[in-house]
């Protein structure tokens, strides 16, 4: 066990030296910023996502970090592209020590105006692609110390109204969280999630195009703004490391006070 007085012992504890990352979503927002921050703190990340474009700017970001990034085109709602990806990555890394399941979706709707494709489709992505990549890359995560990271949100823990789909994905990804962390406790490899508040990232584009709605969502949080993607970085790299290894199925919640009122 690392001194608390040992200073250089715990600032080794956040090193991702070595470590092989795979992170979904990578090509913006949140995803763009655990890619970056993972690789500038030594990490082999192989980022997944869509956009080819994104995944180019995240290239760009990470280009003179002392690990590395690689990009890798698919869409995670697909199970065959979740295959491909994990043995696409075992092959070019060796091997898996980190999943970051962030890749998601919205849609605002009613329950009365949201179509069962609506439903599917943002299940598939926000929950299914994740129990999914989970389970392909369970053998390499259990080989060594690995760490499962789930982008959950406060609406995982919370409800609000018109977005049915996305919140019983994230109700889902909070307890896929705590279930497989349950399981997996005593194999070596420990399962956390983090669940953002309002984020100013392209999924929510109101907060920057409607004045009203940003007031709205000020008012709303304690802190009275709404994070950056790169507020997620710290938070991310934690749950990445030998810092919190004795830390399994919890939800890390960095949404600026939303929840305690």
């Amino acid at each position: 066990m690392t001194s608390v007085a040992d200073s250089s012992s715990f600032v080794a504890d956040f090193d991702l030296t070595g470590r092989r990352a795979l992170v979904t979503g990578a090509s913006r927002g949140i995803g763009q910023a655990i890619a970056v921050a993972f690789a500038l703190q030594g990490a082999d990340v192989i980022g997944v996502a869509r956009s080819e474009v994104g995944l180019k700017e995240t290239a760009e970001l990470a280009a003179n970090a002392p690990g590395s990034f690689t990009s890798y085109a698919a869409d995670l709602r697909s199970p065959e592209a979740i295959d491909d990806y994990v043995a696409y990555s075992v092959q070019t890394l060796g091997g898996i020590d980190i999943l970051v399941n962030n890749a998601g979706d919205d849609h605002d709707s009613s329950i009365e105006d949201t179509d069962l494709s609506v439903w599917q489709r943002v299940l598939e992505l926000n929950l299914q692609s994740c129990w999914l990549l989970t389970k392909a890359a369970s053998p390499y995560l259990k080989d060594g110390e690995g760490k499962v990271i789930n982008i959950a949100s406060v609406l995982g823990l919370i409800a609000m109204r018109n977005d049915s789909a996305y919140i019983a994905a994230k109700h889902g990804l909070v307890g896929l969280t705590r279930a497989i962390g349950l399981e997996w406790a005593r194999t070596g490899v420990q399962v956390n999630a983090i669940a953002p508040g309002y984020v100013e990232t392209a999924m929510l584009p109101d907060l920057q195009t409607d004045e009203d709605v940003a007031k709205y969502i000020r008012r709303q949080v304690p802190m009275g703004r709404w994070s950056q993607p790169a507020e997620f970085a710290g938070p991310a790299v934690f749950l990445a490391s030998n810092a919190s290894n004795y830390m399994t199925g919890q939800v890390l919640v960095v949404d600026g006070g939303v929840t305690v009122q």
